[in-house]
């Protein structure tokens, strides 16, 4: 990152592979850093312990979480932090809920919804902002 400009050095810029590994990796790194900072305040809204959070690809998904020793995990997927910042932390409220309540019942969107009242409304954006965003596929 460059004057707020991601840039990618020229070594690798010529081949669309090492591009795509390279903006992967940069992804993952910062959106590790940058979710320390926000998964305490949104687990504390919901009433559940922080999970171990790790970046990575998850194909065509957001998030996910998976129970498991200690907290569970939480993966996020590195494309989530080109998102605004408001659905960036929806991804990981929601995935939080996940923490009480697999499933997207009734019971998932009352808990959800009192942590993030605005959540059905983030859900939609994502939905449609989603659909152009980088994924890390990269055409032929």
């Amino acid at each position: 990152m460059v004057a707020g400009r991601l840039r990618v050095h020229r070594s690798v810029a010529g081949d669309p592979a090492l591009t795509r590994r390279a903006l992967a990796q940069w992804y993952t790194r910062a959106g590790q850093h940058w979710t320390r900072g926000r998964l305490q305040p949104w687990a504390a809204r919901l009433g559940v312990p922080e999970p171990e959070v790790r970046v990575r690809d998850l194909g065509h998904r957001w998030g996910s979480y998976r129970a498991g020793p200690g907290n569970g995990t939480i993966a996020l997927h590195g494309a989530t932090f080109q998102l605004p910042v408001h659905l960036v932390d929806y991804v990981i409220a929601h995935e939080l809920a996940h923490v009480r309540i697999s499933g997207h019942g009734p019971a998932y969107w009352r808990l959800l919804g009192r942590a993030l009242p605005e959540c059905r409304r983030a859900k939609e954006e994502l939905d449609e902002l989603g659909g152009r965003v980088w994924m890390g596929d990269l055409p032929h």
